[in-house]
């Protein structure tokens, strides 16, 4: 209902934390009753406030974690209390919390009309699928790291199981290893009955650790050829890099060359050289050339070590393959090796067989649990292709395109508004920084200074002022987002004036004139913002400066409410009784 009155009242919780227990009255004029009693409740008052607003009640999943923008993420652009008007680290109410940081960093666009609350929320899923997509890429990593130990633990499980006559399965390379694991389920499910030791299977595992062992000696040295590379290498980045040293020093104590043939073009004299010293413009250029082939093949050594940095990457990623591949055949050894050792009668016994049964049962178990790589991969795949989809959806450089255009008209909106107020160097272009929640200025001298890099509290105080009022401007005339058009600024004078001026024991403070001066700006710039807005806006300052400083400003649209002194308060005494 368009210019109507609200009151809402929430029960005081006395030894409670909250309460839930709310009044609400709506009208076109409304009386403050004498006694009032519970009608709605926190939940219904948070539901319609959002409607009043414009927000959107999307059907949301629990379980993504997405949130829905609220009126009350709104509140930070409307209070700048007492320890937030003139902080360098906090732009806005309550981000000086990481939670509520985050989520007005994530609520921004949507305030300032870039996307809608669709969008976000498609923006928030892709946020949260691309860390499943992650995790899903890391642990797919990590199975194929582990795979050469696994291929070779169960190829050792197979030769073991072919010993004791419970398959007639052989290892070879062509089969892949969901076959060799699936041969391994069959011989999960026999039994100590189906064991049948012979003296060829016996001598089969002599032959298979024969060639294990061959094969451990061609990977040790591939291993060890791959080390000396990588020690060779890092040996000759650092010849390298002392060469390229080298060059550098030749250059800075050579430059002095250049100076003295700028001087023989410009003055066309050396003070080193008598005007009769035949070709010393030859000598000098000579010098000069010198130092110009030093430069150039300083320029090109630069390019070499990131060409080797690559290179010495992928012998590093070879030395951990190798290393991988030879502890897994060495383990592979180990175990195969158990049934050549002293008393190998117990090896071949009805409890060594059960044993080794029960240990290739747990072994199926925990492979199944785990799963394989090409379930992980198909995991994988879908989810990218999902943020794939929502990333089409969302459209990020036509989000991008809203926020530029934003973000452009307030920086100009800023630029005006601190021509008015006490700012060191008003005329340095200001941006609002989004990601940062932070405001960042460009100095004369081209360097962008943050706001906690620039001194002053008067600095931080009007870049908070000029902010509030600049987003403001935004919501009112160009978003289509419903922000409250009201602004309270709790004391920004603070600067100025570090004491409390009025003490009815005592005579005022003397104030400095620039102080005074200062403070008086602020008002004016709030009373013209009033003026010139060209929308309602209501800006409400709770100050100590008297009227002696906003009182006599021309055209003003400054109104005293109260002055809270001599027992007049801000929540009226009668209202306690």
């Amino acid at each position: 209902m368009a210019n109507e009155q609200m009151l809402l009242c929430r029960r005081e919780p006395g030894n409670k934390g909250s309460t839930d227990d709310m009044f609400l009255l709506r009208d076109k004029e409304i009386t403050i009753p004498e006694h009032i009693e519970k009608n709605a409740n926190v939940t219904s008052i948070k539901n319609m406030l959002n409607e009043l607003f414009g927000m959107s009640f999307l059907e949301l999943d629990p379980d993504t974690g997405v949130f829905r923008p609220s009126y009350r993420d709104f509140m930070a652009f409307l209070f700048q209390p007492q320890n937030i008007v003139a902080n360098a680290d906090v732009l806005f109410y309550k981000a000086d919390t990481m939670e509520h940081r985050k989520k007005l960093i994530d609520v921004f666009p949507y305030a300032l009309g870039a996307v809608t609350p669709e969008t976000l929320a498609k923006r928030k899923e892709i946020e949260r699928l691309s860390k499943i997509s992650e995790r899903y890429r890391r642990d797919l990593e990590q199975i194929k790291v582990v795979a050469e130990g696994w291929r070779q633990e169960v190829a050792g499980w197979l030769t073991q199981a072919h010993e004791y006559g419970l398959t007639d399965y052989v290892t070879n390379d062509t089969d892949g290893f969901a076959r060799q694991v699936d041969e391994l389920r069959i011989i999960s499910q026999k039994r100590i009955a189906d064991a049948s030791v012979a003296s060829t299977q016996v001598a089969y595992l002599s032959e298979d650790i024969v060639a294990l062992r061959q094969e451990e000696q061609q990977i040790s040295s591939e291993l060890f050829a791959a080390r000396r590379r990588h020690t060779e290498m890092l040996q000759l980045m650092q010849s390298m890099g002392k060469y390229d040293k080298s060059l550098q020093i030749q250059l800075d104590r050579l430059d002095i060359s250049t100076w003295i043939r700028s001087n023989m073009i410009e003055q066309n004299v050396l003070p080193i050289f008598q005007p009769s010293h035949e070709n010393v413009m030859d000598d000098i250029d000579a010098l000069c050339s010198a130092i110009e082939q030093i430069e150039r093949t300083t320029t090109e050594m630069a390019v070499v070590p990131a060409a080797f940095e690559r290179e010495m990457q992928t012998v590093q990623v070879q030395i951990q393959e190798l290393t991988d591949k030879l502890e897994a055949i060495q383990n592979r050894i180990r175990v195969e090796s158990q049934s050549l050792v002293a008393h190998r009668e117990e090896n071949y016994t009805l409890e060594s067989i059960s044993r080794f049964l029960g240990r290739i049962d747990s072994a199926i178990s925990t492979y199944e649990r785990i799963g394989t790589d090409s379930e992980l991969q198909a995991k994988l795949d879908e989810v990218n292709a999902r943020i794939e989809q929502l990333k089409k959806e969302v459209n990020e450089a036509e989000i991008r395109r809203k926020l530029d255009y934003a973000l452009g008209y307030i920086s100009t909106e800023m630029g005006k508004i601190l021509a008015q107020l006490d700012v060191e160097h008003p005329e340095d272009p200001a941006e609002f920084v989004i990601k940062d929640l932070t405001v960042r200025v460009k100095n004369q001298a081209g360097r962008d200074d943050y706001l906690w890099e620039i001194g002053s509290a008067s600095n931080w105080l009007s870049y908070h002022i000029a902010l509030i009022l600049a987003l403001h401007r935004f919501f009112q005339t160009k978003s289509s987002v419903n922000i409250p058009n009201f602004i309270v600024f709790d004391q920004p004078s603070q600067v100025y004036f570090p004491r409390t001026r009025y003490s009815p024991d005592e005579a005022e403070l003397q104030l400095n004139d620039d102080d005074k001066n200062a403070v008086r700006k602020i008002f004016e710039s709030l009373s013209i913002f009033v003026k010139d807005a060209g929308f309602g806006i209501q800006i409400i300052v709770t100050e100590h400066a008297d009227d002696d400083i906003w009182g006599n400003i021309p055209d003003s649209r400054i109104h005293l409410v109260e002055k809270w002194r001599n027992n007049v308060k801000l929540v009226p005494v009668e209202w306690l009784e």
